[in-house]
């Protein structure tokens, strides 16, 4: 780590996990709704044939819960804490913010004797610096991941503003006739609606072994017609009135 920060600052560029860290700590300091309503496109493709085609309107609550109207349905209402494929914005949500905060933002009565910042055995580089929809971007990768839990993969990131503007991520899909939880990579990407940087697509592709033959799977949601209400009221999200899930 010492010859990386070294070569780094020989060259002029910052070292990959000072990037990191910055693009973390923006996005946890930055303003945040209490309330996101959307809506969403889902696309599901088997071997090149059309499967699923939905929308969805979302209502979301700051502390995890999501009312949806998802067309699959009849549009009939249901409340859930796992909104699918999850929350239009990157985390994290409530008072879990204050874990990506270094604690001289926090404003806690500490003096702070020292910074220190683990990242376990992963490692991070600085792929390139590239042009991402016309930002200027540093892609970063991170190597000796888990391959047995979801993870970070790739980060594309603000060479200036240090905004996130896309991440590759590995998570499992769920398949409702299968046992297990298979991992694949999910590329989210994200944009500016109003104040706010929202997820506005993703995609995942999964090769499922079905006996002796597979299937190629690919999915595509896209996330539309954003609005941050100031405040909806609790017997919207009240699982009591709705079905749950």
């Amino acid at each position: 780590m010492f010859a990386t920060l070294v070569l780094a600052a020989a060259l002029g560029s910052p070292a990959c996990w000072d990037i990191f860290d910055g693009a973390v700590r923006r996005r946890a300091a930055a303003s945040h709704p209490d309330y996101v309503s959307y809506d969403v496109r889902q696309v599901l493709i088997d071997d090149n044939q059309p499967l699923i085609s939905a929308r969805a309107h979302v209502e979301y609550r700051d502390d995890g819960v999501a009312r949806v109207e998802d067309s699959r349905f009849d549009n009939e209402p249901f409340v859930t804490h796992q909104a699918d494929p999850g929350p239009p914005e990157l985390g994290p949500y409530g008072s879990d913010r204050r874990s990506w905060l270094p604690v001289d933002e926090l404003q806690m009565p500490l003096r702070v004797i020292g910074d220190v910042r683990a990242h376990g055995t992963f490692d991070c580089e600085i792929a390139d610096t590239e042009i991402y929809k016309g930002h200027p971007t540093y892609h970063l990768v991170f190597r000796n991941t888990p391959k047995n839990r979801p993870a970070l993969k790739a980060m594309w990131v603000d060479t200036k503003s240090k905004d996130i503007w896309k991440l590759i991520v590995s998570g499992y899909v769920i398949f409702a006739d299968i046992p297990e939880k298979p991992l694949t990579d999910f590329q989210v990407e994200l944009g500016y609606a109003g104040p706010y940087l929202v997820v506005n697509h993703v995609t995942w592709a999964y090769r499922l072994r079905s006996y002796s033959q597979y299937e190629n799977l690919f999915g595509e949601y896209y996330f539309t017609g954003f609005d941050f209400p100031a405040s909806l009221p609790n017997s919207l999200f009240a699982e009591s009135s709705t079905g749950t899930s």
